[in-house]
């Protein structure tokens, strides 16, 4: 039997003026290199899960947020350390305190507020997150 490694993750969903904030991951991200998707990362230990996301989020554009609503889940494989790793990861809305926006990781190239509607599904999105950005945009046109 082989052992099986599980992670959790959150994204966060954070809008502004109709717009959602992506991120473009840097050519040095060992994952999922030159794609886009939304700020967030994989749990720690001890943290609790408004401190989890509020960290992510701070540690990658630098702004400060209030966890809101759960909206999505799914999963995904990856290597971590060699090793072949589950992730459950969940996408959050998120209501923004600050959007000095400030990159603060190597991984990461660049953000941008991308107007939700289909031309954002033309962006490479890496394959975890299209689902939920696909939701996103149906649910926002129909609002």
């Amino acid at each position: 039997m082989t052992d099986e490694f599980v992670q959790f993750a959150q994204k966060a969903i954070i809008i502004k003026d109709n717009k959602l904030l992506m991120i473009k991951k840097s050519s040095k991200d060992s994952n999922q290199p030159n794609k886009w998707e939304i700020p967030g990362g994989r749990k720690q230990i001890g943290e609790s899960l408004d401190e989890h996301i509020i960290r992510e989020v701070r540690e990658e554009v630098g702004i400060n947020i209030i966890p809101k609503d759960l909206f999505d889940i799914w999963q995904f494989s990856i290597k971590i350390e060699g090793k072949e790793t589950t992730v459950i990861a969940v996408s959050r809305f998120c209501e923004i305190i600050d959007d000095n926006i400030n990159i603060t990781e190597d991984v990461i190239d660049k953000c941008e507020w991308v107007e939700i509607n289909e031309n954002l599904l033309d962006y490479n999105l890496i394959p975890g997150i299209r689902k939920t950005i696909e939701k996103l945009v149906k649910i926002r046109k129909t609002n």
